[in-house]
């Protein structure tokens, strides 16, 4: 199954601005899209991230969305797919329902918003399994495919913090050793465990 990066967003932070990347995955059933990344902004959080989102770069053919969590910058497209089949841990999705300032609730429950939620791992399509990948937030996940790449999502924001193996969700990846890909680097890589 062919994995593509799709460059759906920016935002600023920590003085620089980083990309925000969604996958696709060419599966025999139809095209899988892994987080939708933003169509726009939102006053809750346009003061201290200045997102942009890209829209048209959002693929809308697919049978289903995996949300890796449901921060703002992963799950702002979610809207665009009404009554699509969206899977998410179900920890995630109490959570960002019920933590204040976790993320923008508009663009977690939206009309025709249709959340598969699990408990731990499951298999969404043959070849595409969820992980629970803790540690970025408690509910996140990763998508193993066919057990031969990882789209890990925010598990790390750079290979040099997945490196450091400080947190379950890190060290499982890290266990796997498969080509990872991470929602703000554009190429995947083999992560190696730091040597300090």
């Amino acid at each position: 199954m062919l994995i593509r990066p799709l460059l759906v967003g920016d935002v600023q932070a920590f003085g620089g601005t980083f990309p925000v990347f969604a996958h696709t995955i060419e599966h025999p059933d139809g095209l899988v899209l892994v987080d939708t990344g933003m169509t726009g902004t939102h006053p809750l959080v346009e003061e201290d991230w200045h997102p942009r989102g890209y829209p048209d770069r959002i693929p809308r053919d697919i049978v289903c969305v995996i949300n890796t969590h449901l921060h703002f910058d992963h799950c702002g497209g979610n809207h665009l797919f009404p009554g699509v089949p969206i899977h998410v841990q179900a920890r995630e999705l109490a959570d960002a329902r019920s933590e204040e300032d976790y993320t923008v609730p508009d663009w977690v429950d939206f009309e025709g918003a249709t959340y598969v939620e699990h408990d731990g791992e499951a298999e969404v399509l043959p070849g595409i399994r969820l992980l629970p990948t803790p540690g970025h937030t408690v509910g996140h996940q990763s998508v193993l495919v066919e057990a031969e790449a990882v789209i890990g999502g925010d598990v790390a924001y750079s290979f040099r913090e997945l490196a450091a193996a400080d947190t379950e969700g890190k060290r499982r990846v890290l266990e796997l050793g498969l080509p990872t890909w991470l929602a703000h680097v554009e190429r995947p890589q083999v992560p190696r465990p730091s040597a300090d």
